[in-house]
């Protein structure tokens, strides 16, 4: 994915590319999954006679499989495939969520710097969309006497020095109402607000007087979003970072750069562009799409119409090509396929970044043509047929004979019937013409004539 991002330098033209190579990689898998499934086809009357006849004795009936098995049947051979295709989902998903560690290659410092700020700022954001609790957060932040984090330290049996941070002390006698009351909140206040420290947020979050509103913002703000575990942190801090204003321009773009002292003007050139390139088409493939009416919508309506139209061309050549196979049960579990994993789609993609779900869309898009090429290219009928053609051979192998005389002191001829399974037409000319020598030497010896080796092949 960095690679594609090298090339084009923006994320969702990286997808796409990234999403043709890995199906482009994978095809010689789908192929291999094609000729496994039309194979299976000839051993199923075979596998379920099988399962009829010891369905009471499974250990027997497992040998037997087994046995069919070592023929040529594979009843897991379309499971790769599943697989890496999941696996490769979660390794976008993990791409798409940390794009500065990913796309930019930032360090944990740089990207804990860019995540300190912007959650100051979405803080600050916060609170300043409630007036009401304007005056109470000024005083907590100015007046020492009300709130103040403390560092003490203590000495342990030991020796050895602890120390404690964030000790929350408030004075004895403040009156909360009084001191809302007493402080003028000027605008340069609240702008002030966007350089809170981590400490002084954490304090707020923990402000149970604070109006339900701002607590309920700031929660998931805190304890979610920004979050040192925190999946999303990164992109909620690049989204932050990208905020502009009625103009276009980069809205906190100065605060960011003052805070930020410790990333060169590379590195901040790097978060510029990256912030620019996780569009595509106007979509912020870095944020999640919700139910509200707007351009990602389109992420999670496409990802389920392409998925349902995957399986409905899936049926459709298995349908054409093994009318029999598709009635009853397995026709049964084609349609469950059909309602689950469309509606399977649309969950993940509303749950995981937008760029994870066009992701899932351009693999569902491109897994049709890939059905449909597969199909026109290796039609399951001609694989079939070849693969029944292959398996009466063997099975006419199996059924010749090697026919041994063996002569004993009397004269006495005793002939050794042996089974050979898949043998050249060389080894059968060998064995015919050994037979047919055993033959003539036990016919000299019986009327006392001399036998003579001949080395010519078309004396048999």
């Amino acid at each position: 994915m960095w690679a594609c991002y090298e090339l084009v330098h923006n994320f969702g033209w990286a997808i796409i590319i990234f999403t043709v190579i890995v199906k482009a990689a994978m095809l010689p898998l789908n192929i291999k999954q094609q000729k496994n499934t039309a194979i299976s086809q000839l051993y199923a009357p075979r596998v379920r006679e099988i399962q009829q006849k010891y369905k009471n004795n499974q250990q027997k009936q497992q040998e037997e499989l087994t046995k069919l098995q070592k023929e040529g049947y594979n009843p897991t051979g379309g499971c790769g495939t599943v697989i890496i295709t999941f696996l490769i989902l979660f390794g976008v998903i993990d791409v798409v969520y940390k794009p500065m560690t990913h796309m930019i290659h930032f360090d944990s410092a740089s990207i804990s710097s860019v995540v300190s700020t912007a959650k100051a700022i979405d803080v600050a954001e916060a609170i300043i969309a409630s007036p009401e609790d304007h005056k109470l957060v000024l005083e907590y932040l100015k007046d020492e006497s009300v709130i103040a984090l403390v560092d003490s330290e203590t000495t342990d049996e030991n020796g050895k020095t602890i120390k404690t941070n964030n000790r929350i002390v408030l004075s004895d006698d403040f009156n909360y109402d009084e001191a809302k009351a007493a402080v003028t909140v000027t605008a340069e206040d609240l702008e002030s607000l966007k350089e809170l420290s981590d400490d002084k947020i954490r304090v707020l979050v923990g402000n149970t007087r604070l109006s339900d509103k701002v607590r309920n913002t700031l929660n998931p703000l805190v304890n979610s979003y920004y979050a040192e575990a925190s999946l999303y942190k990164e992109l909620r801090a690049l989204n932050c970072y990208s905020r502009r204003d009625e103009q276009g321009n980069f809205k906190y773009k100065d605060l960011f750069v003052s805070r930020l002292s410790t990333l060169s003007s590379e590195s901040l050139k790097k978060l510029d562009d990256l912030s620019e390139n996780m569009f595509f088409f106007g979509i912020n493939l870095g944020e999640q799409p919700s139910f509200a009416f707007n351009a990602l919508l389109i992420i999670p309506i496409l990802s389920f119409i392409f998925s349902a139209a995957q399986i409905i061309i899936t049926q459709y050549y298995s349908k054409k090509q093994n009318p029999e196979l598709m009635a009853g049960q397995q026709q049964g579990c084609m349609n469950a396929m059909f309602i689950t994993m469309p509606l399977f789609s649309l969950y993940i993609s509303f749950t995981v970044p937008a760029g994870a779900g066009f992701y899932w869309g351009i693999s569902y898009l491109i897994g049709i043509a890939q059905a449909v090429l597969t199909n026109k290219f290796w039609p399951a009928d001609k694989i079939r047929a070849e693969a029944k053609a292959k398996m009466e051979a063997q099975a006419a192998a199996k059924e010749q004979r090697v026919v041994t005389v063996e002569v004993d002191e009397d004269g006495n001829k005793t002939e050794k019937i042996d089974r050979i399974s898949q043998l050249t037409q060389k080894e059968i000319r060998e064995l015919n013409k050994k037979k047919l020598e055993a033959a003539r030497r036990a016919d000299a010896e019986k009327y006392g004539e001399v036998y003579v080796e001949s080395d010519d092949d078309e004396d048999y």
